[in-house]
C-alpha cells in the first residue's frame, strides 16, 4: 500500500512541519496541502526537522478533488461519530485490513479548527476514527497522522531480528501441525475443525512473525511425535 497524506485546509503551518515529520517516520513521502490557510516558513521547517525534504515537496491543490483524482482509494478521519456520513466509521486496525490490498491510498484529514465538511466526508470511499476518551475525542492534527500511519504501516518497520510477519500460508501450516497434534490425540473431527478455526483467528489477531509460527510449529510436531512414539509403545519418555 502506497500512502497519501492530504490535509484539507490546515490552519497552522507549525502542524504540517509536525506532520512532515511523522510521515517521514513512517517513510510516507506525499503530502497534499488543500487551500492552506497558513504559509510554509520558518516554523513549519523547524517543526520539520529531518523531514524539510517532505515539505519541498509537498504538492498545493485548490480542491480536494484535485488531491484525490490519481489515488485507489479515500479515506476520511472524523473524532465525530454517529453523524452521516461518519455513521459506521472503521478503527484504524479495520481500516488496515480493509485496504491492505490497494495501491495508493489517500488519508484525509480535516483543519484544526472544525474537521472536514460531510461533503468533502461525502468525497472519500470510507471514513476511519481514532478510539478516545469521551471526555475529549479530537486530537492534536500530527497526533492522528502518526497513530493512523502507525497502524497502517507497523508491519513495513519491523526489525529484522523479530522477523517479519507470517504470510497465510506460514499459518496454515502451523495450523496443519496442531491439527496433526489433534488426531495423534484422538480428537474427532468435529472438535478439530472447531479448533482449527479458534487458532485462525488467534493468530490473525496475534500478527505474529515467521520467527514465532516457526518457534510454535517445533512445539507442535515434538508433541506429536512424543504423543505417537508413547502410543506405539507405551513408553512416555524420550522421542521414538
Amino acid at each position: 500500500m502506497e500512502i497519501r497524506v492530504v490535509l484539507v485546509e490546515p490552519k497552522y503551518d507549525g502542524n504540517v512541519g509536525h506532520v512532515a515529520r511523522v510521515m517521514k517516520n513512517f517513510g510516507v513521502k506525499e503530502l497534499f496541502l488543500v487551500r492552506p490557510r497558513a504559509e510554509l516558513g520558518e516554523v513549519s521547517i523547524a517543526r520539520a526537522m529531518h523531514a524539510v525534504d517532505v515539505l519541498e515537496r509537498a504538492r498545493i491543490v485548490s480542491t480536494l478533488e484535485e488531491a484525490l483524482e490519481d489515488v485507489e482509494a479515500a479515506v476520511a478521519t472524523t473524532a465525530v461519530l454517529g453523524s452521516t456520513p461518519a455513521r459506521n466509521p472503521l478503527t484504524p486496525w479495520e481500516a488496515r485490513e480493509q485496504l491492505a490490498d490497494h495501491g495508493k491510498v489517500a488519508l484525509v484529514f480535516g483543519p484544526e479548527d472544525r474537521g472536514l465538511r460531510t461533503w468533502e466526508i461525502e468525497l472519500c470511499d470510507a471514513t476511519v476514527f481514532i478510539p478516545t476518551s469521551e471526555e475529549y475525542r479530537s486530537m492534536n492534527l500530527s497526533h492522528a497522522v502518526a497513530v493512523l500511519l502507525y497502524e497502517l504501516t507497523k508491519d513495513e518497520h519491523v526489525p529484522e531480528r523479530y522477523g517479519r510477519p507470517a504470510t497465510k500460508r506460514e499459518k496454515e501450516v502451523l495450523v496443519g501441525a496442531l491439527d496433526r497434534l489433534m488426531r495423534a490425540l484422538g480428537i474427532d473431527e468435529v472438535r478439530r475443525g472447531n479448533v482449527r478455526t479458534t487458532f485462525r483467528r488467534f493468530l490473525a489477531r496475534a500478527r505474529c512473525t515467521d520467527k514465532e509460527v516457526k518457534a510454535l510449529l517445533w512445539i507442535l510436531e515434538k508433541a506429536r511425535r512424543r504423543v505417537e512414539g508413547y502410543s506405539r509403545s507405551g513408553d512416555p519418555g524420550g522421542d521414538p
